[in-house]
């Protein structure tokens, strides 16, 4: 796809890096439903009540949609793994081509 890599992090904080295979997503928002190809996205914030009362996607150029996300999972290649569709609901947020770098110093 041409960009950096992607990270999943899951609910429980787990988190797979490799590539988001899906294309584009649909959300239905203020503004009417919209497709949003994946290279627009930077990042998305599923639903979690309370915290996140709504799915979120932000875009590269900053912008921000609130709404509902329509598909109900994600197809994702992880690095060095076989494809697997991730249900919505174990997903916190998708990190799209990130610059995610594996080589940097830990956290902790």
């Amino acid at each position: 796809m041409g960009r950096g890599r992607d990270m999943i992090i899951g609910r429980r904080g787990d988190s797979l890096i490799g590539h988001v295979l899906d294309r584009a997503f649909d959300i239905q928002s203020d503004l009417g439903k919209l497709k949003i190809t994946a290279d627009r996205i930077a990042w998305i914030h599923f639903r979690n009540p309370p915290q996140a009362p709504e799915d979120e996607i932000w875009l590269t150029n900053g912008d921000r949609l609130s709404g509902a996300i329509e598909q109900e999972a994600v197809n994702f290649q992880p690095e060095g793994g076989d494809g697997r569709r991730i249900p919505r609901e174990r997903i916190h947020t998708l990190m799209i081509g990130q610059g995610v770098d594996l080589g940097a110093p830990p956290l902790g």
